[in-house]
């Protein structure tokens, strides 16, 4: 499955044979004892004994894409607003309220361990739609008609809903409803055309029977990683828009794997942690996405963006997608953020530091709704 996998993100990336991938960090992942029960846990609980798993960045070699030596050095946005917690205590359901240092080192062993496996019986990997592979050979070809590529299309249900939906979005924004496949087909073009099928290819990530902690949080992470993909695609500049897009759909996989052991791990849908569990539980999370771009093949300077969301000990190098990726998906959160009341729009905090094209972005992601969430398991709380 992994093989299929690879070649299918071949064929989506357009990747040339021969292209190197980073290795992941050797070191084992550091894991801290669980206190002694003698410990009274509410005198430990202002500190918790969480361990910090932060892999160090590993730059790749000099390629074009990763290259920032003769460039200006790029720094990343820091929100004035704190963000990422309240991103997370939003998809968690409930605030943190202190925290259970016992619970905290159960599920972050849990991740160590995961961590430290070679994710091939820890991850479910989604099986590839049969027509897709197929449709990306068609798409490479230049004589191929978009009478020909409709054929191939209808053969996959899912795909001709994507499509009609896709090209009457507000991305597209036709005067009249299209509801001829073909036509569909020649508005979207080969770009738009690729956008659609990797939807398509991720969403059974999303969509998978799980317990209280993803059935929560999996619709808004779902809602968040569209529009970290889309500003991604929109921010690009010169970089590949495709690739940038990728690499925001790629952003969250291991959040999701993380939120199903969560369901594992914790018997009741909720648990008391601290405001040191966020970051930690969410570097851990970055690192299992770029685990899992390596076990898929991804192009390189993806692998490196995507290993840079997970921080470290040393400063940062970024990369220009990594940069571009940090930026996106601090943007997506806060319009998620805007759009549930969790954030004011009128504060003016949200946009300090970006600059004309991401406040733009930002602006524009509030219109732009590329995906929806048909057949993912909604949970009465978590409506997108």
């Amino acid at each position: 499955m992994a093989n299929t996998l690879s070649k299918f993100f071949n064929r989506l990336f357009g990747a040339q044979q021969g292209t190197p991938v980073i290795s992941p960090p050797q070191a084992a992942p550091e894991i801290v004892a669980a206190p002694k029960a003698a410990e009274p846990v509410e005198k430990a609980a202002s500190e918790p004994l969480i361990a910090v798993h932060q892999a160090e960045p590993v730059l790749a070699p000099d390629t074009p894409a990763n290259n920032t030596a003769n460039t200006e050095k790029l720094i990343a946005w820091k929100p004035v607003l704190p963000v990422e917690s309240l991103f997370f205590d939003w998809i968690m359901g409930y605030p943190g309220e202190g925290g259970n240092v016992e619970t905290e080192q159960t599920v972050m062993q849990a991740l160590y361990k995961l961590l430290a496996s070679d994710l091939n019986d820890a991850v479910i990997v989604p099986r590839v739609p049969s027509v897709i592979p197929q449709l990306l050979n068609s798409l490479r070809s230049k004589t191929i008609s978009a009478g020909d590529l409709s054929r191939q299309i209808v053969k996959d249900v899912v795909l001709v809903g994507e499509v009609i939906n896709t090209v009457n979005s507000a991305l597209y924004n036709p005067a009249d409803r299209i509801n001829s496949l073909e036509k569909a087909v020649m508005i979207l073009g080969e770009e738009g055309l690729r956008l659609v099928i990797a939807k398509v290819a991720f969403r059974p990530i999303i969509n998978l029977n799980a317990g209280q902690f993803t059935r929560r949080a999996a619709p808004h992470i779902w809602a968040q990683s569209e529009k970290c993909a889309v500003a991604c695609h929109t921010l690009a500049r010169d970089m590949a828009p495709f690739h940038a897009f990728l690499t925001g759909l790629m952003k969250n996989v291991g959040l999701i794997i993380a939120f199903r052991l969560l369901d594992q791990t914790c018997e009741h849908g909720k648990f008391k942690y601290s405001p040191a569990f966020q970051p930690i539980f969410s570097s851990v999370a970055a690192t299992l996405s770029y685990r899992i771009a390596q076990r898929w093949e991804f192009p390189e300077h993806v692998i490196l963006a995507l290993q840079q969301q997970a921080g470290g000990r040393k400063a940062i190098e970024w990369s220009p997608l990594g940069h571009l990726l940090h930026t996106a998906d601090l943007i997506s959160k806060m319009r998620l953020l805007v759009n549930h009341s969790q954030l004011n729009s009128s504060d003016k905090k949200l946009r300090l530091g970006l600059n004309p094209a991401e406040v733009s972005c930002f602006d524009l992601l509030n219109e732009i709704q590329l995906y929806d969430t048909t057949g993912v398991q909604q949970h009465p709380e978590a409506q997108t």
